[in-house]
């Protein structure tokens, strides 16, 4: 048996890690369910705030996974997430390149869904990316995506917390304004949906260092088909997403929903298999028997990155290990630790809180 985090979660395998923290599959002790767990490697205010955000999230909706549980134990805080079991849309393009047309208006289509939950909201996810796409294991059925990873997000009136404008994203995914540290604008996260649409229809990432502002072209990478060869339908998709994608927020569709609705008016969704088309989202965890029953274990096979809610960047590095991982610790120690950091991350609210009544004091 691996480490026990707080008398409960037993760590069982580091999926990936990142800046911020660790991502691992845990069994909860308390239903033997196998869960996905962020574990943050530092307890500094910084992180404590995005601890605290993320948790903070709670929209229930079918394309968005949201935090179910946390504990604290010595110096890290962990959260878990429901295990997606077949990766990402970053998984996807790394097993299948350029993905059809019908598949990437269908995946685009859920995210938009889940975007509209989320800025009904009055929240910006601001973190859209194909890493934080995750997918049921659909296999060649219909796809399922689930939107995670609420850890930058922020509510639209949502008071800066910061002294200078910082720009709080992913390279190549923020839209320019966000780069500038504009305040939170649903739209940020339609030129994202542009973005990753534009990414799915091509493989070709974006690159770090895109558009700065509205005077800059937009990103158009070259397309896998010759011009002409696809129906009208796709090249109309084409131009909406480099359109939600234009530097310029006011070119932007409107709104999630509005983008959503032209969307599905072309249609795309609709048109039939391409001939050999051999996409399938599979389950990745299915390759280790007896860690979860009859449904598999824990381990994703090679290369496939960060198939767990709430992981970190395509990028990250797979970890081997994780510092802290298999020590034991006294239960009184753990149980002071772990008191220790619920306490900062109440501290960390009531920040949160306190600043809130005082911009609105002052606003009155």
């Amino acid at each position: 048996m691996g480490e026990v985090f707080a008398g409960r979660y037993e760590l069982l395998e580091p999926v990936a890690v990142g800046g911020m923290g660790t991502v691992w599959t845990v069994r909860d002790q308390a239903d033997g369910a196998l869960k996905v767990a962020k574990i943050l490697q530092q307890s500094d205010a910084a992180s404590l705030l995005r601890f605290v955000r993320e948790q903070s999230v709670r929209i229930d909706h079918r394309h968005v996974v949201t935090p179910q549980s946390w504990a604290g134990m010595d110096e890290r805080v962990l959260f878990t997430m429901p295990l997606v079991r077949g990766g990402s849309v970053a998984d996807l393009l790394r097993a299948h390149g350029a993905l059809p047309p019908r598949w990437a208006a269908t995946l685009l289509d859920q995210t938009l869904q889940a975007l509209e939950a989320v800025h009904a909201a009055g929240i910006v996810h601001r973190d859209v990316k194909p890493a934080n796409l995750l997918l049921e294991p659909t296999g060649r059925a219909r796809p399922h995506l689930r939107l995670t990873d609420f850890g930058i997000a922020a509510g639209v009136d949502q008071p800066r917390m910061t002294r200078a404008a910082t720009a709080i994203g992913t390279p190549g995914y923020m839209a320019p304004e966000q780069q500038h540290g504009a305040d939170p604008d649903p739209r940020q996260d339609l030129y994202a949906v542009g973005v990753v649409g534009l990414e799915m229809l091509t493989a070709v990432r974006p690159p770090a260092r895109g558009p700065t502002g509205p005077g800059d072209p937009t990103w158009s990478p070259p397309l896998p088909w010759a011009p002409g060869s696809e129906p009208a339908a796709v090249t109309a998709l084409v131009e909406l997403l480099g359109r939600a994608a234009d530097p310029d927020p006011a070119r932007r569709p409107a709104s999630a929903a509005a983008l959503r609705a032209e969307m599905l008016a072309l249609d795309v969704s609709a048109l039939p298999a391409a001939p050999g088309e051999q996409v399938a989202v599979a389950d990745l965890f299915a390759r280790t028997a007896g860690v979860d029953g009859p449904e598999g274990g824990a381990r994703p096979g090679p290369g496939h990155g960060a198939p767990a809610a709430g992981a970190p960047d395509p990028d990250a590095t797979r970890a081997p290990a994780v510092a802290g991982a298999g020590r034991r610790r006294s239960p009184r120690a753990s149980r002071t630790a772990g008191a220790t950091v619920r306490g900062l991350a109440l501290l960390a609210v009531g920040v949160v809180l306190l600043g809130l009544a005082v911009v609105l004091a002052l606003g009155g």
